[in-house]
């Protein structure tokens, strides 16, 4: 078996265990569980293109990854169901326990043709391999942490300015 199916195998795994938690009356961890299906099936179409497992583990590595298939693959519904499956189910569902059952329950039922409809986009992209991204996409980290950076240092030398207008300012009407 390989390593993507395993993936995908603990997805409907987890998934079935949200079903299991929400019939016992524990919605908020179902929640939780639904969700963890959900990145357990992004992880596997990931590796199934050659994304190395331990990359797929890192958001800022493999989410721009993920969202670019999708887009590419005119699957623009999956990335839009994927971050709505975030705020109702891990976000407001199990952190913030806000979700009502109801919601949880017809999250859960989209959450199970979301990970067949990332299952058959597997299958399509079965001749992809991407593996060539993996040095681009460690390149632009570093360029986006340089940003980040410069970015910092740009904000501290606008709050000197600041600094010497108020000085300044307040000298001046004293």
């Amino acid at each position: 078996m390989k390593l993507f199916e395993e993936y995908l195998l603990k997805a409907k795994d987890v998934y079935h265990k949200a079903l299991e938690l929400l019939e016992r009356g524990d919605f908020f961890d179902a929640a939780e569980k639904g969700w963890c299906a959900v990145k357990l099936a992004r992880k596997a179409l990931l590796i199934s293109v050659g994304i190395p497992a331990e990359k797929v583990e890192n958001l800022e590595f493999s989410m721009p990854i993920f969202e670019r298939i999708l887009k590419a693959a005119k699957r623009r519904n999956l990335l839009k169901e994927y971050y709505r499956f975030n705020s109702c189910l891990h976000v407001m569902g199990f952190y913030r326990m806000l979700t009502s059952r109801e919601e949880i329950e017809k999250t859960l039922e989209e959450v199970k043709s979301w990970i067949t409809e990332i299952e058959k986009l597997i299958s399509q992209l079965s001749d992809v391999n991407l593996s060539k991204v993996v040095d681009i996409m460690n390149h632009a980290l570093k360029i986006k942490r340089k940003a980040l950076r410069a970015s910092v240092e740009y904000h501290e030398t606008l709050n000197k300015i600041s600094e010497i207008i108020l000085q300044a300012v307040l000298k001046h009407s004293s």
